[in-house]
């Protein structure tokens, strides 16, 4: 994953709060509604949810999670965890048996609450291999994963022969034969040299399906360079979420919303599968669209209907099939994305034991509780100038409880509690208007624009989604947001005199991604390195802690919103630059390990009609040299052939590309470069859209992206093959799917209206016209879904 194991500065005493006069909550996500109905089946969306996968269509706006990525042939999953010998095998067994628990206890516990039983058959068997641990007697004959844990510092560990793992790897398909000989399983490089390892992005994880003779499928290999013999020194939970996100994999459940292999829409930042580092500090639990990916593999061994066998009839399917044309994509909208925890919400997932000594077993299916009550508004009903009644309204799950009224707070932090000053934080204070929330971060001493082992980045997280602040080269600053993973211009600025870093982000930005008040606040300083969190120094609040503000109500847009590319034919010139400058420094000798150098900086773009790319970077130091590679979509990356500048060609490309600018080698000033793209539309505008001929199904109608032909309904679905041209639905056809929820309205005690409430995102709206004859009558609407009423409301008219 992208928060990978790193060695850190020496690790400081805990922090210590020291709180103001205000309240703060112990949360920073809002309540989380129940989950609807899972809905798969080719075309089969959520409410609200479109197929196309672009950032730049606005109407995607839910979670798309790339399935299929391991043929697990079972639901009894034997697990065998590989820990390798050192001073601190015991934790590092025990955190890699509580990731295996971790998803069996979150399986368990969502499938419950996602309505889906039948995936609680689903049984794991661990067996420990390792010097000191626990260890089953459950027979190990073809397992279907093998976890293993490796050493990047220094080999197998110690104590042990390395040349005793090749029998010990023990593992044998169902007829006896050896499955898969491993010389050293511990050392990385023998599996990144095994044809077929799965690496990811050159960190030290990664998986490999051997095919063990057809005789019982595939057994699933979990490669985790994640384990360091020394306390102290390691992003501990770092190496659960890595643990944790390579099993998923092997539970065949791939990347959501991102991960290198394209950009699929907005990022759950909290979910295991994701590359992110949110929540910050916090380790990671099962969400309901890992569960519902993990449903379709299994869905082909249980007895899904329960009609006493397994069949095709129990056989699920993702709602994107085609997906990214390699693997079909499960998508959720946001409304339903919920979590392994008692409340649903991902700050509130159990965390692993992670000390150098045991401490008591975690519960990883913990009693889910009520936070959301359904509500029912309707407006005044009255009748129209022919007689009817209308009836609008909005049915919707809301906090249960008293809600905060406060629209401002603050929060005073100890200070010293941080390994640098420039990372201690001081004062966090927050305040909501309405068009935005507004915060200031006080500093001890704010970092300087950089350094060389990395820059502070200054987080605010505003209910679970982290904003982070880089400093600027002369005004303004770089600000990051983690879960759409875009720039955003003009909001985030340092003051150097006041030591301070105030945030003004836009309530509508919010909102389009799902987030309103009220809002659980908080923030943190990092130590970064190429957006890539290395550790968290400081926290204002600490731990689960947020300040909780709310407003009155949003009345305009405020602030920037994101730039879609140009469209068109004529050419245009893009330029990048990465969140903390476009320098590299040779870094400080550590602990031994030699001269450490940035990572990599990475950007992305999108072109929304094919076109020609040409891709430039210069450097300003000649003893320099870096490398350029440049990935297209769902494509292979091509890589700059060398020289000064570096220059790549992408003929012909559409949709996004992934850009990656490497230190290869960085003489002892450093150096500073440029990256630009010239972007060369290809053909003519025929019908003037923004889209060329050549990329344009109508390219003699105008219409929107991404198709280019006429979409009456705006549903993404054109009015050719739009079964429901004026009901707009995410689904293959353009016609609604299965409801699950109803408005239904009597007058009198007698039914006279029945239709079909789709919550898009949480949200559901309805507004109806009825026949009710003159005089008093009594009407009740209701909103009900298959357990019956949920929430009514009674009127009267005349």
């Amino acid at each position: 994953m992208r928060a990978i194991l790193r060695l850190l500065l020496p690790v400081v005493t805990a922090v210590v709060l020291v709180s103001g006069a205000v309240s703060y909550a112990g949360t920073d996500a809002q309540p989380t509604g129940p989950y609807s109905q899972s809905y798969f089946g080719d075309g089969n969306l959520p409410p609200g949810c479109v197929r196309d996968m672009n950032l730049d269509n606005p109407d995607n706006q839910c979670f798309h999670m790339r399935t299929g990525l391991n043929a697990l042939d079972s639901p009894q999953v034997d697990v065998l965890v590989l820990v390798p010998a050192s001073p601190t095998a015991e934790r590092d067994m025990r955190v890699m048996r509580q990731s295996v628990e971790m998803w069996e206890g979150g399986i368990e516990q969502l499938a419950r609450r996602m309505g889906q039983p039948w995936l609680t058959e689903v049984d794991f068997h661990i067996t420990v291999d390792a010097l000191s641990g626990e260890f089953t007697t459950y027979p190990l004959v073809d397992p279907e994963i093998v976890l293993v844990g490796t050493n990047p510092v220094g080999g197998i560990g110690i104590g042990i022969d390395p040349a005793q793992f090749v029998g010990e790897l023990g593992i044998y398909d169902a007829q006896g034969v050896p499955c898969l000989g491993v010389d050293n399983p511990f050392d990385f490089a023998a599996w990144e040299n095994l044809p077929g390892f799965d690496s990811h992005h050159e960190e030290r994880s990664g998986t490999y399906v051997e095919d063990c003779g057809g005789a019982g499928g595939n057994v699933c290999f979990a490669i985790n360079g994640a384990i360091d013999p020394v306390p102290g020194m390691t992003e501990v939970f770092s190496m659960f979420d890595l643990v944790s996100h390579e099993f998923g994999h092997c539970l065949t459940v791939g990347h959501v919303g991102d991960g290198a292999e394209g950009s699929w829409g907005p990022v759950p930042t909290n979910d295991i599968m994701s590359y992110n580092e949110d929540p910050p500090g916090l380790s990671k639990c099962v969400s309901s669209l890992d569960v519902e990916g993990f449903a379709l593999r299994m869905s082909g061994y249980l007895d899904r209907n329960g009609d006493g066998m397994v069949s095709g009839a129990d056989k699920l399917q993702a709602n994107d099939f085609p997906g990214d044309g390699r693997n079909p994509f499960q998508v959720q909208s946001p409304s339903d994305h919920i979590y392994a925890s008692a409340t649903g919400s991902p700050t509130d997932c159990p965390q692993p034991d992670v000390g150098v000594l045991p401490g008591s077993r975690v519960s990883w299916g913990p009693t889910p509780v009520t936070t959301m009550r359904p509500v029912l508004r309707l407006q005044r009903s009255a009748r129209t100038p022919d007689g009817r009644v209308r009836l609008t309204g909005t049915a919707a799950y809301v906090p249960k409880g008293k809600q905060p009224q406060r629209a401002n707070g603050a929060f005073v932090d100890r200070s010293g509690d941080s390994d640098s000053p420039f990372n201690d934080l001081r004062k966090l204070d927050v305040r909501v208007t309405n068009t935005s929330v507004l915060a200031t971060i006080d500093v001890a001493q704010l970092a300087p624009t950089s350094g060389a082992t990395g820059t502070s980045a200054y987080s605010l997280i505003v209910n679970g989604r982290r904003f982070d602040s880089t400093g600027p080269a002369s005004v303004g600053a770089n600000t990051w947001d983690n879960g759409a993973e875009v720039f955003l211009d003009g909001v985030s600025d340092w003051d150097r005199a006041a030591g301070t870093v105030t945030f003004k982000i836009s309530r509508r930005y919010l909102e389009s991604y799902g987030n309103v008040a009220p809002y659980y606040v908080g923030s943190t300083s990092t130590v970064q390195n190429a957006k890539r969190v290395v550790y968290v120094d400081d926290t204002a609040p600490a731990g689960r802690k947020r300040i909780v503000v709310t407003g009155r109500k949003l009345v305009e847009l405020d602030g920037p919103e994101q730039a879609s590319p140009p469209t068109g034919t004529k050419p245009y010139s893009v330029s990048f630059r990465a969140a903390d400058g476009n320098t590299f420094a040779v870094g400080q000798t550590n602990g031994g390990l030699g001269s450490l150098v940035s990572d990599p900086h990475v950007f992305s773009m999108s072109v929304t009609s094919p076109s020609k790319v040409e891709l430039s970077l210069d450097w300003s130091d000649p003893a320099s040299d870096l490398d350029l590679t440049a990935q297209a979509g769902a494509g292979d990356p091509v890589y700059s052939s060398g020289g000064k500048p570096d220059t790549i060609v992408l003929d012909r490309v559409q949709g996004p590309i992934d850009l990656e600018v490497n230190p290869t080698f960085v003489g002892p000033a450093g150096t500073t470069y440029t990256l630009r793209a010239k972007v060369t539309p290809i053909g003519k505008d025929s019908d003037r859209d923004g889209l060329t001929d050549p990329g344009d199904a109508c390219p003699r109608l105008r219409g929107p992206l991404p198709s280019g032909c006429p979409d009456a309904d705006h549903d993404g679905v054109p009015n050719r093959t739009d079964r429901c041209g004026q009901a707009p639905a995410g689904t293959a056809t353009g016609c609604p799917g299965r409801p699950s929820e109803w408005i239904k309205v009597l007058v009198d005690g007698k039914v006279v209206e029945k239709v079909r409430l789709d919550r898009a995102f949480g949200l559901g709206e309805f507004d109806l016209r009825l026949r009710v004859p003159q005089g008093a009558h009594r009407i009740r609407t209701m909103w009900i879904d298959r357990s019956g009423v949920l929430a009514s409301v009674v009127r009267r008219v005349r």
